[in-house]
């Protein structure tokens, strides 16, 4: 009867040594700005603990940001990550990166490209001053460190306190919004294959109820704001996987507003004069009256381009942003976004059907097109993954020339003027590769105004 119970004292301790071994507690480091260390962040990190049963280290710093130019006394989050990828610094289960306002506050300028300081540009040092920079340099030493732990990104906030900073998901901000910067943020953990949780679409922040949110700066968020995050934050954390919204600024449209209706409907209603043209397309027309506001005026132009649109999304809203005006002329450039699957991939007869759609509809309406051939492009910056574009932005060109001289319409070549003699565009031309600096847009002035002249 002794050995018995012995024997069933040894089995007792056997099964809680067993369950001992699954005890453990998860690990996390959170690197970040000032949302990650002022006191009211603590409603959420105590929640993240208590529900995932885990311990939270704050290596995050106020005023710290990716860029290495984005920093108090030094102490930016390249700065954290090495303190915390250091020789002697622990492992942890988990690493999350809470990306700050202030790489758009304090380096409005380099928001840099998704692909800096990764293998393809030879990890250069140069990009650390970017935030695409800084966030690569995080992957990469944390995946040094810990190869087998999980990397996570949130994205920052809502800049509720710089009112038309580009807070919304319809770029109605300056060039260099704030959507601009959440959405390489976004860039760069689909190319480096790490989850990202939304935080700039998802939550219920907006200039409407900014009081309720956030401190009295209307930038750093109150305990309600943390509440409002924190469930959605747990189940990322729990989950490991994205969690954003369907479509975001690289898709041009929103998920109650497909087309972007909204984007030009106070503009079209407040115009007092018919628009000799419309300058019709995506982010390349989208950033072209920014550019150079006095080629529009001067000539009676109506710019109304969707950064991100596909050429789906360009014919879905061609009657509310180019027929109802009854200009005289539309010029019509469109399909980089569509070669580049911002919406998913598309053969390229289907990319020139959509443009002759457009072509089809202008005519019915009095609408004399002008159809655009794509600017030179030797490869996408937010989908490098595809590769080389030089060749297939030629092809598309090509393909978009036959179908114009098939229905005795206007091609206007930009792509010969702008070719770098490579399929790209030269530096002095585009700073990405893609979109045109103001020297490229003068190009592209000179060449519309002899078609319309």
């Amino acid at each position: 009867m002794k050995h018995l119970r012995l024997l069933f004292l040894i089995a007792a301790v056997a099964m809680l040594a067993g369950c001992g071994v699954n005890s453990h507690k998860q690990t996390i480091a959170l690197f970040g700005g000032s949302f990650t260390v002022i006191g009211a962040s603590d409603v959420a990190t105590d929640y993240w603990a208590e529900q995932l049963d885990a311990t939270v280290t704050k290596y995050g710093v106020g005023g710290a940001g990716f860029s290495n130019i984005t920093q108090r006394e030094g102490k930016h989050i390249q700065w954290q990550i090495d303190q915390a990828c250091a020789p002697d610094a622990p492992v942890y289960d988990t690493y999350i990166l809470w990306a700050s306002t202030n790489d758009f506050t304090w380096a409005n300028t380099r928001s840099g490209d998704p692909w800096d300081y990764t293998q393809f540009d030879g990890y250069d040092e140069g990009k650390l001053d970017t935030q695409c920079g800084g966030i690569n340099y995080a992957f990469k030493k944390i995946r040094e460190k810990a190869p087998d732990a999980r990397i996570l990104f949130m994205t920052s906030t809502k800049c509720l306190n710089t009112p038309g900073s580009g807070t919304d998901i319809n770029y109605r901000g300056p060039e260099n919004g704030m959507n601009l910067f959440v959405d390489r943020q976004m860039m760069c953990c689909r190319a480096a294959g790490v989850p990202y949780l939304d935080q700039f679409t998802l939550p219920p922040f907006n200039e409407s109820n900014v009081d309720q949110y956030t401190e009295s700066d209307h930038l750093h968020l109150n305990e309600a704001g943390y509440e409002a995050l924190r469930d959605l934050q747990v189940r990322f954390i729990r989950e490991g996987k994205t969690i954003a919204g369907r479509h975001f600024v690289t898709n041009g449209h929103s998920d109650t507003d497909f087309p972007n209706y909204q984007r030009y409907a106070e503009a079209n209603a407040a115009l007092t004069q018919t628009p000799v043209a419309v300058l019709f397309g995506d982010s390349i027309t989208d950033g072209w009256p920014r550019a150079d506001e006095a080629f529009f005026t001067d000539n009676n132009f109506a710019g109304r381009g969707i950064s991100g649109q596909t050429t789906i999304d360009a014919l879905a809203r061609f009657r509310a942003d180019v027929v109802a005006l009854h200009p005289k002329y539309v010029a019509i450039l469109i399909g980089t976004n569509d070669l580049a699957e911002n919406d998913g991939g598309i053969a390229m007869e289907h990319i020139v059907e959509n443009i002759a759609n457009m072509v089809e509809i202008a005519q019915a309406n009095g609408i004399i097109p002008l159809v655009c051939s794509p600017i030179p492009a030797a490869a996408y910056p937010w989908r490098r993954e595809l590769g080389p574009q030089a060749s297939n932005v030629k092809t598309l060109g090509t393909m978009i020339k036959r179908m114009t001289e098939e229905k005795n319409v206007t091609y206007v070549d930009y792509w010969s003027a702008m070719n770098d003699g490579k399929g790209g565009l030269a530096p002095e031309h585009s700073e990405d590769g893609v979109h045109p600096t103001l020297a490229g847009y003068k190009i592209m002035e000179k060449v519309l105004l002899e078609y319309i002249k």
